[in-house]
């Protein structure tokens, strides 16, 4: 069981994109972020959680993931939104290295999210708290290694947007201009790391017109783009974290470069899609062959659009990936409540009888 409880995290990632909506002279962001984790030893289950407000507390709402290893049962919120706007990610990031002999109250890394989202309505409330308390290594029972850790992005209803890391056992507080987050390295690595892909271009790639040639009848002009997409060849493709990060930096600029959302609504078909770029499919993900038969096929449980703005929330599943909507705006927060984020449906909807019925203004074809 010590093996076990050391390897808990080692499989957590996830990406992190903010979609920017420019209305009536207002600029919004929809936040669009996938979950990553392997159904450790297959007791791992998820919830959609909403935490009720009391005295000098703010009720929230988080997907939450409950990890059941033998004696030890952990229940953890990585992301949430609370009724004052503010929304809190955690993202698995191994490089953290946490803070030790402050003198202050210490917080477990684990808690964070639902630290902030209780006590905090604003990105400065946020970083008051953060200074004021020492975060440190989760306190996981019978485990004596220390557990990989996280980093968080931090956004409230004004649409600053930051990241915070704990390097070398000091805070460390980045605004997020780029408004992308995945894992590992830090993620001022990751922002030094978009210029070895300076190569992508939005437009059609036609600057090579200069060398063409015409060979023979079967072969045509050459050089010449054949086909579509090519604009894009050397983006990676993968599912590392440094791969994942380039493809939303890249891909969500050219599409608003596009068409740039009008509407909460544009946003989240934006946010869909680019979610869909990095959801991993079950099976694909190698696992960690030590300890055996505790690591199991990393896959994106769940996705999330939310915003801060709007105080809404969706959901989804890996296998309904229909979007389920919270509205904060009418939420009770007098009580606790959850309910499964899977619902047992594939949020497929048979529209045989409606085809069959005669409907008014149908459709020939």
């Amino acid at each position: 069981m010590l093996r076990i409880l050391q390897a808990l995290p080692l499989a957590w990632a996830c990406s992190y994109v903010e979609i920017p909506v420019t209305s009536n002279g207002e600029e919004k962001y929809v936040i669009a972020r996938t979950m990553e984790l392997s159904n450790l030893l297959g007791n791992t289950s998820y919830s959609i959680e909403v935490v009720a407000a009391s005295a000098g507390k703010y009720g929230y709402v988080a997907p939450v993931s409950k990890f059941e290893l033998g004696p030890v049962s952990l229940k953890v919120a990585f992301d949430g939104l609370n009724e004052k706007g503010l929304t809190v990610s955690a993202l698995e990031f191994q490089e953290s290295v946490y803070q030790t002999g402050t003198g202050k109250t210490d917080v477990d890394s684990l808690d964070v999210v639902s630290k902030l989202l209780e006590s905090c309505d604003s990105i400065d409330s946020a970083l008051a708290f953060l200074q004021s308390v020492s975060v440190v290594q989760p306190k996981i029972p019978l485990s004596p290694a220390p557990i990989p850790g996280l980093h968080w992005a931090i956004t409230d209803s004004t649409g600053r947007s930051l990241v915070v890391e704990y390097l070398l056992g000091q805070l460390k507080v980045s605004e997020n201009h780029p408004r992308v987050m995945t894992n590992d390295p830090d993620i001022q690595w990751h922002w030094r790391n978009l210029n070895t892909h300076v190569n992508l271009n939005p437009n059609w790639p036609n600057l090579n017109e200069f060398l063409s040639v015409q060979t023979d009848d079967t072969v045509g002009t050459v050089p010449r783009p054949v086909g579509h997409g090519w604009n894009l060849h050397g983006m990676p493709g993968d599912f590392s974290a440094v791969s994942r990060f380039v493809r939303l930096f890249y891909l969500r600029g050219y599409a608003l470069r596009e068409a740039a959302p009008k509407n909460f609504e544009d946003a989240v078909v934006l946010g869909t899609a680019l979610l869909n770029n990095v959801y991993i499919p079950y099976g694909t993900v190698a696992t960690e062959p030590e300890p055996p038969g505790v690591d199991r096929p990393e896959y994106t449980p769940y996705a999330i659009l939310k915003s801060s703005s709007d105080l809404t929330m969706l959901v989804r599943g890996y296998r309904n990936s229909q979007w389920r909507k919270i509205d904060l705006s009418r939420l009770d927060f007098s009580q606790n409540r959850a309910l499964p984020l899977e619902d047992g449906q594939l949020g497929i909807q048979d529209i045989t009888d409606i085809i069959n019925t005669p409907v008014k203004h149908a459709i020939r074809v």
